[in-house]
């Protein structure tokens, strides 16, 4: 058996759908193991591992929607308060290595909500900021 010196690491080629679901189900497992859980070092350890191999996998709660962008919408969600679309809920993260994308995110879009004009028409209500009022 041919094994290289100590002082080389091995090059090893993993599948790309097997990466991506590993980040995906470690990114899954981090949000529901806070800092206090004992199991919590083990996530950590698990997620520099990946951040050291180059994996990243990016959550898009809040960024504002944009239809260029690389995500599959799962759903778009009349969200009262909103003046513009924006991604409310990460269902599936990005998935990265080394800056390419290896897995597009799956979102859920907020959408400001729809009111009737005086013409019945649906138009986007527009959302209540500071200082408005109906005096």
């Amino acid at each position: 058996m041919n094994v290289p010196p100590a002082s080389e690491p091995a090059t090893v080629r993993l599948d790309a759908h097997a990466v991506a679901d590993l980040a995906t189900a470690v990114w899954r497992l981090r949000g529901k193991v806070g800092e206090d859980d004992p199991a919590y070092r083990h996530l950590r350890s698990t997620l520099d591992a990946l951040t050291d191999a180059g994996v990243e996998a990016q959550s898009h709660d809040g960024a504002a929607y944009d239809p260029g962008l690389r995500l599959s919408v799962v759903a778009f969600q009349p969200t009262p308060g909103l003046g513009r679309e924006l991604i409310i809920e990460t269902i599936r993260p990005s998935v990265y290595v080394r800056g390419q994308l290896l897995r597009m995110g799956a979102v859920i879009v907020g959408t400001p909500p729809l009111a009737p004009d005086d013409q019945g028409n649906q138009q986007p209500e527009k959302p209540v900021t500071e200082g408005d009022s109906d005096s």
